[in-house]
């Protein structure tokens, strides 16, 4: 009960001063876009737990780090287990530690009530469009493409519980060939977060694979298929199966050994770098640095 009264209580006070604090800085006039890529965030319900105070200084040291990043790109289970005090705990910690203004935000496994008593996706989805809402995105549905910097993020979501299977409709998938195919004619790097790599995605895996490939080989700058769900780093972090097509499958950035890792995306004029960071150590990942010129 406590734990929830500091949890409201603080909600109240994020939602009345979260334009105060620390303004983001301006990045380089050369960078297009600077994104702050992280994923298997798992926010726990009780803001007193170590883990809780572990995201704490992660989101602290990225907001202190990186606050010239234009977005914070979340690719899924951003809850432990789809609970609305999951959600505000890790609302609060984003507004009042991190400051990245642009939020963006995708429902993995554990956010459609993966770990839950009684499984209810609908409740589950209803949480999390309430997130997308209050980080200002406006969406009737657990998939959407935003804009920021005039660099498209086409984000995916699963459509029912997942225990191991996740549901993309063919509706959705419809969705992303149409929103793929018409945003690699725009010259522009193009961003699409799905949590689960394409291994993990089951019955949706080969069209997927499909649309990836095709939209790759008409694209004049990279299309990056951003996932998560493995928590690991190491050698299935990052492969580029065409010339203009790259998986980049990002650690958990609170349970690795360390935690804190992400990774940082630049975009400049015909030039893309995926750089590997510990947010907490500031410091970039050995051997996980990759530039792209297009």
């Amino acid at each position: 009960m406590f734990a929830r009264i500091i949890t409201s209580l603080t909600l109240i006070f994020t939602l009345l001063f979260q334009n105060a604090g620390v303004l983001p800085a301006k990045h380089a006039d050369d960078i297009i876009l600077r994104a702050v890529l992280v994923s298997d965030i798992h926010a726990d319900a009780d803001p007193t737990r170590d883990r809780t105070n572990l995201m704490r200084e992660v989101f602290a040291a990225a907001g202190r780090t990186q606050n010239d990043a234009d977005a914070i790109v979340m690719s899924g289970d951003l809850t432990n287990s789809g609970d609305l005090r999951e959600y505000i705990n890790l609302y609060n910690c984003l507004n009042l530690y991190c400051r990245i203004r642009g939020r963006v935000p995708e429902m993995g496994n554990h956010d459609s009530w993966h770990h839950s008593d009684s499984p209810d996706y609908e409740t589950a989805r209803r949480y999390f469009l309430q997130f997308c809402a209050l980080n200002g995105i406006k969406t009737e549905k657990v998939y959407y493409t935003k804009q920021i910097c005039g660099i498209p993020f086409i984000v995916l979501g699963t459509e029912d519980c997942d225990f191991g299977e996740p549901y993309h409709s063919e509706e959705q998938m419809n969705w992303l060939e149409k929103e793929l195919n018409t945003a690699v004619k725009g010259k522009t790097p193009v961003f699409v977060i799905c949590h689960k790599p394409i291994e993990d995605m089951g019955s949706a895996a080969a069209r997927m694979e499909r649309i990836l490939k095709e939209a790759g080989e008409n694209a004049a700058a990279p299309v990056i298929y951003v996932s998560g769900h493995q928590h690991d780093i190491g050698e299935n972090t990052f492969s580029q199966p065409g010339d203009m097509l790259v998986y980049l499958n990002l650690p958990s950035v609170l349970y690795t050994d360390d935690g804190g890792l992400g990774f940082v995306a630049e975009v400049r004029e015909n030039e893309l770098t995926l750089t590997g960071v510990n947010f907490l150590t500031d410091e970039t990942l050995d051997g996980y640095c990759y530039k792209f010129s297009y």
